[in-house]
């Protein structure tokens, strides 16, 4: 099995791999290959990309929708027959 070996890591740092490590009750070099198992897990994963431009205001698609040059008629509708007023329906 390979072996890493750290220098000159900061007291501070030290110090907090230590805490970690008796809280978990490992030892230093077993909680920082934990450390280091669990960054390359989530580098693993899939972050979302992001759109390459993001507008800052509306663009227009770069197309139009065909339009038929005939007029369009349209009529409205009649409403009939007409739905039973609910007041009306509660009284009954």
């Amino acid at each position: 099995m390979p072996t890493v070996i750290v220098q000159d890591v900061p007291v501070d740092v030290y110090e907090r791999l230590r805490q970690r490590a008796d809280d978990e009750r490992r030892s230093v070099g077993d909680e920082l290959l934990a450390l280091a198992a669990q960054a390359l897990q989530r580098e693993d994963r899939v972050a979302p990309r992001l759109p390459e431009f993001v507008a800052s205001k509306e663009v227009p698609a770069p197309f139009d929708l065909p339009r038929s040059s005939l007029p369009v008629s349209t009529t409205a509708y009649p409403g009939e027959p007409r739905l039973p007023d609910p007041v009306c329906l509660e009284r009954e």
